[in-house]
């Protein structure tokens, strides 16, 4: 028999949890389901952004973000080639410091949420067919579950499976990055309080990307690296390549030399940069790394995609009380979410696009080494607190940058001339 239901949320990650919940908080009957069972390991960071945490402590997880064995982190600290710069978390209304959590245990925790919340959760169900009547209005899903064909109904589909092959129909983006982690025990790094990136030359030669060393609070690191794609290709290595060389790199061999790793590392591919996906369509809303929710800079996504799991059930209860789930209904879903976002992802767009290396901005960083207030700026529009234009409120500082640069190529010109 089939089961009917007000929204079926396919994807139990972050912004999949984050509808169920909150949808079915509203009075919906949610029914979420997930390809894997729970708890399930998430590639990922760890790093929580303070944004991020405002989202999961708006969940009833303020306590449980405390825990002692999950990291804190009040500041940043960034290595380039010539610069070294540390600064604190921006101070926004979100708080000052974020986390760092594994995220097999934050999904959990946020679906632990979303049930209590009276959301149906069904695990080791696949998606595999999103359903339309001949007019194009969403019936529901078909789904593989124990072998078998199954069928559920409902008017709206949430997509939340990530990178995943559901309902793509020309809304997903293609994958523009790829990382990968791997976890070490006795990590002997400076600043545990810190987040640490790493802008090696290697990783930015022919691309853009960085490494990073985020400290948990129980003696555990999560030492990773992410590249574009457009470097592989370009180069024709493939993203092992640079995470080994990435653990060569002389400082954070130094750190690595006593550590233990645990586990293999293992590696994930991203779209970054909410540009190139629709996230709206009749009867369908798109959240988290679905809809391409993911900071064109950092690679930051839970935040993200936990807030707009949260607008798309805001939206899934305006679409029920106006018995309306056309298009143009959802659509104050995408237009809510750019009014929230759109500053900082497209203005990191464009940054990514028209400096396709971060070796490129050398010149910024080292002039940013000395000019306190550019620094923040720098960092909050890495981090997404700001939009990278903010750095125009330093003219002084970007004309050094430029003077410098500028200095520096005509060097190597005459140099190699």
């Amino acid at each position: 028999m089939t089961e009917h239901y007000d929204l079926i949320v396919v994807g139990a990650g972050p912004g999949g949890s984050s509808t169920a919940y909150y949808s079915s908080r509203a009075g919906l009957k949610t029914l979420l389901i997930d390809r894997q069972g729970f708890p399930r390991d998430k590639t990922c960071g760890d790093g929580l952004m303070p944004h991020a945490a405002s989202e999961v402590a708006l969940m009833g997880l303020g306590d449980w973000l405390n825990e002692p064995h999950h990291g804190k982190f009040t500041g940043f600290s960034m290595y380039t080639r010539t610069a070294f710069l540390r600064q604190g978390v921006p101070p926004t209304l979100h708080g000052p410091h974020g986390y760092v959590i594994r995220r097999e245990e934050t999904d959990a925790k946020l679906l632990e949420r979303a049930i209590s919340a009276g959301a149906e959760f069904r695990a080791k169900v696949r998606a595999t067919d999103l359903l339309r009547v001949p007019t194009g209005e969403v019936t529901g899903i078909r789904a593989a579950q124990d072998g078998e064909t199954v069928r559920f109904d409902a008017p709206l589909v949430v997509v939340a499976d990530g990178v995943g092959g559901f309902a793509g129909e020309g809304m997903k983006a293609h994958q523009n990055a790829v990382a990968r982690r791997q976890y070490f025990r006795d990590v002997d790094g400076p600043n545990k309080e810190d987040l640490h990136i790493f802008i090696t030359e290697d990783i930015n030669s022919h691309g853009a990307g960085y490494g990073w060393v985020f400290y948990f609070g129980d003696g555990r690191a999560n030492v990773g690296a992410g590249v574009s794609t457009r470097a592989l290709a370009r180069t024709g290595r493939n993203l092992k390549a640079f995470f080994d060389r990435f653990l060569e790199e002389p400082e954070l061999a130094g750190w690595l030399r006593r550590a233990e790793p645990e586990g293999p590392p293992r590696s994930w591919s991203l779209k970054m940069g909410m540009w190139g996906a629709r996230r709206h369509a009749q009867g369908v809303l798109a959240v988290g790394d679905a809809g391409s929710m993911i900071h064109p800079i950092s690679g930051e996504g839970v935040g993200y995609a936990m807030e707009s799991g949260r607008l798309a059930a805001t939206w899934a209860h305006q679409a029920h009380a106006r018995r309306d789930f056309s298009a143009s209904t959802l659509s104050g879903y995408e237009r809510q979410l750019r009014r929230q976002r759109a500053r900082e992802h497209l203005s990191g767009q464009a940054m990514v696009s028209l400096v396709p290396s971060l070796g490129m901005m050398e010149p910024l960083f080292k002039a940013c080494e000395k000019d306190a207030e550019a620094r923040r700026t720098l960092m909050e529009s890495f981090t997404g607190d700001a939009p990278v234009y903010s750095l125009l409120r330093h003219p002084r500082t970007l004309a050094t940058a430029l003077r410098d640069g500028v200095g520096t190529a005509l060097r190597t010109r005459v140099g190699g001339s």
